[in-house]
């Protein structure tokens, strides 16, 4: 079975990395669910943000050894491990975006045609999430610190119409003199442990791990201030 709906959940949280080994936190399950897997879900993680270093590869492996999830990785350095990389994308339930440079990781992707599979992937029902890097990829445009200082980018996959800021307690100024000078239009923020959850390109759910972790709508007025909006978040119990 596929989600109902094209999905995407753009978040700022994911593992418990100060864990040892690395603890999958609740936004995993919560997308199985909106998966609707036949049976044991399917997650693949794509590790492309980060170079696909070995030991990150790793502590994904330790995270999930005991839990009910078939987890696999496509990896593109310096080759593909999977033969045929659309049809392995197609055969999945979730597919995991890790954190590291958006810069990258865009690049990569685009030199293997990855923007036109997972596009397809999406309107297909395999639910497309992601922490970070993997958060910023889907949308039109927003903030990274990919080239060292945090600035703009314009060329996301665009698979949602707005901006987007992560880890916002840190950027939270930057984004918005960025949208005061309209150089990102609209768009959402998400602090650390929060996330959003998008059915085609509308939002249906704010959603977070922790407490206080919030997430935002930041939008430029008509007489050139701008506005943020705090968004209710549903807090995600872990099982």
């Amino acid at each position: 079975m596929t989600a109902q709906a094209p999905t995407i959940l753009a978040t700022s949280m994911g593992l418990n990395r100060a864990r040892e080994p690395w603890q999958p936190g609740p936004v995993f399950e919560y997308a199985f669910d909106l998966a609707r897997p036949a049976g044991t879900p399917k997650l693949c993680l794509l590790a492309t943000a980060g170079g696909d270093q070995g030991e990150t590869l790793a502590r994904f492996a330790a995270a999930f050894a005991d839990q009910p999830v078939e987890l696999s990785h496509l990896e593109l350095y310096d080759k593909p491990n999977v033969g045929d990389v659309t049809a392995h994308l197609h055969s999945q339930d979730v597919i995991w975006v890790d954190r590291g440079s958006l810069v990258n990781l865009l690049a990569v992707w685009r030199a293997h045609r990855f923007d036109v599979v997972l596009r397809d992937c999406w309107e297909a029902g395999v639910v497309l999430a992601g922490e970070s890097a993997g958060s910023l990829c889907w949308f039109v445009s927003g903030t990274t610190d990919s080239f060292g200082p945090l600035q703009a980018v314009h060329d996301g996959l665009k698979f949602l119409p707005y901006a987007n800021a992560v880890h916002y307690a840190d950027r939270r100024e930057h984004l918005h003199q960025l949208v005061k000078d309209q150089e990102l239009p609209a768009g959402y923020a998400t602090d650390t442990g929060a996330g959003l959850h998008f059915e085609r390109t509308e939002l249906v759910a704010a959603i977070g791990d922790r407490k206080n972790a919030g997430a935002y709508w930041v939008e430029r007025q008509a007489d050139g201030s701008v506005m943020e909006t705090a968004l209710e978040v549903r807090r995600l119990k872990r099982s």
